[in-house]
């Protein structure tokens, strides 16, 4: 059984087609990056799939049970949104309590002793939420969506307004939770970067529908490249009008000395250096997850 499958899933809000035939699955234990720009409709899958919307016509189904209609499947599923909603003038045990408590957590008070510690938050139990840093308010709302051991973790942007050190260490967390509870996560982002370092699979979604969906490694396999630095950003010029005239070179980037081009056919230093050109630095080069996401939302423009 898949942890997530929606299949030709449409949503309409009056005349506005928010989702146009959505289709995806998520193999048991990944993290999946759901990609898109704003208005794309991330959120809006995310709440079908949760049972707080329905669909105009489609299924989406976590670990085969929908939502909407399946009540007690809904605590093997934790969530976290952006805004966490804490009470902030209560403390982080006290919120704690009052959410297993609501959410019906068998052994409560042990139980919230237990997600603290798995979200480093030992020695904090007593502060006030209001008095916490974003990040470590973050991690209290990850602890907050981990009190019913869910199998399935959904976040949503769940780095953004973070510091670059608070931003790491709360990757560094969903995956060491992801690989010690065997979670899987559904992680809707706008951080390119983000889905790059934790996420083996990915899917774009633009204007309501999947553009793209594979794994990340693969996604960014796509044509070689390689990145080669000329002695003057003179050179490098001349360099690019060479080196698309040979024909193996299907396409350049240039940044000042240094260009960055993708291959139709192999090409080693030596082949430059053969065509005449003078090079200070060559190397193969991997696509970056960004220039595969702009790439598929420029080609959707243009079609």
């Amino acid at each position: 059984m898949k942890a997530i499958e929606v299949d030709d899933l449409w949503k309409t809000f009056g005349e506005r087609e928010v989702l146009r035939g959505v289709s995806l699955e998520v193999e048991k234990g990944d993290i999946f990056a759901f990609l898109g720009p704003n208005g794309a409709g991330k959120t809006t899958t995310m709440r079908i799939l949760l049972g707080l919307l329905r669909p105009s016509s489609g299924t989406a189904l976590v670990c085969g049970q929908d939502l909407a209609t399946s009540t007690e499947f809904r605590r093997k599923v934790g969530v976290l949104f952006e805004r966490h909603g804490l009470y902030e003038r209560l403390t982080v045990r006290e919120n704690l309590d009052y959410f297993a408590k609501l959410y019906g957590v068998p052994r409560w008070q042990g139980r919230t002793a237990e997600v603290l510690g798995e979200v480093g938050l030992q020695g904090r139990e007593q502060d006030r939420v209001a008095e916490l840093s974003t990040g470590l308010k973050r991690r209290v709302g990850l602890a907050r969506a981990l009190l019913g051991e869910p199998e399935l973790l959904f976040l949503d942007e769940p780095t953004s307004s973070l510091d670059p050190q608070a931003q790491r260490d709360f990757r560094e967390l969903i995956v060491s939770l992801s690989r010690d509870r065997r979670l899987t996560v559904f992680l809707n982002t706008h951080d390119l970067d983000e889905a790059q370092r934790i996420c083996n699979r990915v899917a774009i979604l633009d204007q309501g529908r999947v553009r793209l969906i594979g794994r990340t490694e693969d996604l960014r396999a796509g044509r070689p490249q390689v990145e080669v630095v000329f002695p003057s950003e003179e050179e490098a010029r001349e360099a690019e009008r060479v080196l698309v005239a040979d024909g193996r070179v299907n396409g350049t980037v240039r940044m000042g000395a240094t260009l960055i081009c993708d291959l139709t056919a192999p090409v080693s230093i030596r082949d430059l250096l053969n065509m005449g050109l003078e090079v200070k630095e060559f190397k193969s080069r991997s696509r970056g997850l960004d220039e595969v996401y702009f790439e598929v939302l420029e080609r959707e423009a243009v079609a």
